[in-house]
């Protein structure tokens, strides 16, 4: 697993570089002073599993921008946030979302930290697994993580992966039933990848592709409430103990 840490503190970036490569899971640690480098690395080619990103530089949300910006270089890393100011930014984070999957207060605590890379890991290796379908007489495993959303069009579903499209003669309630809980679905068409979704805007989910997938009238407060209590979830699990 390679890690990158980006803090606008050369302190900062040094404990937490050594804490990171404690665990026996990090592969390599590379450190960031300021977002645009990370940014020109990844688009240089690197990958990295995990950026724990700072939020704040001079007073800006930088952190976010970067952020959002990485999610559209790199669809696989995930972010972890860490501030020194408490829930100040939980707004800000919700309406600019990038991949996210943890959020440390600093100064970090360690163990957080471990618990939050192995919460990646964790989830990773629950990805590992598959929907299950059936699509021109060949029976496909089609890995939940990469899955952006499903589309239901008569008695046909077709599944939108990131680099690919599979049909199915199916109903789309039944195989909502099979997907995990990072699956909503958000109108009678529809079932999107809460993981996949970049933003909401009044009556349309915004996906990492940019695809606009519509909300209905009925689902519409059930769709934001479970999305942004999704977010909460995965963002305040470990971090909010601090």
């Amino acid at each position: 697993m390679r890690i990158a840490v980006c803090d606008d503190e050369s302190l900062v970036l040094e404990r937490m570089k050594a804490s990171v490569e404690k665990m026996p899971e990090v592969q390599a640690c590379d450190t960031f002073l300021e977002p645009e480098q990370l940014l020109e690395a990844v688009r240089s080619g690197c990958r990295y599993d995990i950026v724990i990103m700072d939020i704040e530089w001079n007073g800006k949300e930088a952190g976010i921008a970067a952020a959002e910006k990485l999610g559209r270089l790199d669809g696989e890393a995930r972010i972890i946030y860490m501030t020194g100011y408490t829930r100040q930014y939980v707004q800000q984070i919700f309406l600019r979302p990038a991949n996210l999957s943890g959020f440390l207060m600093k100064p970090v605590d360690e163990e957080l930290l471990k618990e939050n890379v192995r919460k990646v890991m964790e989830e990773r290796e629950a990805s590992k697994r598959g929907l299950l379908v059936k699509s021109k007489s060949t029976v496909l495993s089609i890995p939940f993580d990469i899955i952006l959303y499903l589309e239901s069009a008569g008695h046909v579903v077709t599944i939108h992966t990131r680099n690919e499209q599979h049909s199915c003669y199916d109903r789309l309630e039944k195989l909502m039933g099979r997907l995990p809980e990072t699956f909503l679905q958000c109108h009678k068409s529809y079932i999107v990848n809460m993981n996949e979704i970049r933003r909401i805007e009044r009556n349309r989910i915004i996906m990492t592709n940019e695809t606009e997938i519509p909300i209905s009238k009925s689902r519409y407060g059930d769709t934001r409430s479970r999305y942004f209590r999704y977010m909460a979830g995965m963002l305040f699990a470990d971090g909010g103990k601090s």
